[in-house]
Formats: C-alpha cells, sequence, structure tokens
C-alpha cells in the first residue's frame, strides 16, 4: 500500500466546474490522441515533487495548486494547473534533461523534507526516468490541446 499520485487532463469547463463544486471528471483516451488523459504517478510522486523544485520548475505539475482544502480530506487537497500553468510546466519538463534531475538527488535532503517515498539518492532516481517521460509527454499533450490538469493523492 502507499500514496499515488494520478494526473487528469480535462477542458477549461470541466475543471471550473470541479472547481466549483462538481462532480470530478474521468476523462479517457480520445480518437487521436497517443497518451491517455490520466497520468498515474505511482508512488513516485514525492521524488519527482522534490526534484522539480529543487530544479526551478516554475509550477508544481505533481500538486498543482490545492482547492477543496476546507473539506475533510484523508491525504491532500486535489490541485488544479489551469492552461497558462499547463503551459509553463510542458516548457520547462521539454527542456529540461533528465540527467539534470538525478544530479539533484540528494537522499539526506529529502529525508529532511521528508519526501515520500525515501531512499532515493543520485543513483536510485534512474528508476524515474520512464516516469519523467511519462510527465513529459502528459504535459505536451496537455498544452497542445489547451487543457488544464487536475491532481488528486489516493
Amino acid at each position: 500500500m502507499g500514496i499515488y499520485s494520478s494526473l487528469s487532463r480535462v477542458d477549461a469547463d470541466s475543471a471550473t466546474a470541479v472547481l466549483n463544486g462538481g462532480p470530478w471528471p474521468r476523462p479517457e483516451m480520445r480518437e487521436g490522441e497517443r497518451f491517455r488523459a490520466i497520468l498515474s504517478l505511482d508512488k513516485q510522486w514525492g521524488v519527482l515533487q522534490w526534484l522539480l523544485r529543487a530544479a526551478g520548475c516554475p509550477v508544481d505539475p505533481i500538486m498543482g495548486t490545492a482547492f477543496l482544502e476546507d473539506q475533510a480530506i484523508e491525504m491532500a487537497p486535489p490541485g488544479y494547473l489551469d492552461a497558462v500553468e499547463v503551459q509553463a510546466a510542458a516548457d520547462f519538463l521539454r527542456q529540461l534533461a533528465f540527467e539534470a534531475l538525478t544530479v539533484l538527488a540528494d537522499e539526506d535532503a529529502m529525508d529532511a523534507d521528508d519526501v515520500y517515498p525515501t531512499g532515493y539518492d543520485s543513483e536510485r532516481a534512474e528508476e524515474l526516468r520512464e516516469t519523467f517521460a511519462d510527465l513529459r509527454r502528459f504535459y505536451e499533450a496537455a498544452a497542445a490541446a489547451g487543457q488544464w490538469v487536475l491532481t488528486e493523492l489516493s
């Protein structure tokens, strides 16, 4: 068991409805899309979030901006990135070499920040390569479509 993160690409109207208390959309892959509209980051979300912050990402592509903070939520409030933030994330990720992230992996610093899961250093960070590539493709597709991204932990 563990804490998992998932990201959903949605149109602006669907995202706005969620922000206003509407139901959470469950997007599916649509005709002509090469990449799913939902991305699971599994348990690697915390390490990726820490590394992207350390790399200077201008937005938080893992958790977004929290909303529904006043409600009882088991893990963390869901988050969102609007189309402008999605574009900023896509631009940053496109220019970021994965190797630059592995250099930033510092197990002691991550442990001090209570990063989940523990035990990542520059060698173990290599495990994130495929997930980072998926994240990059996910944000490129969302930016190209002018979509928003909704984030949630479970």
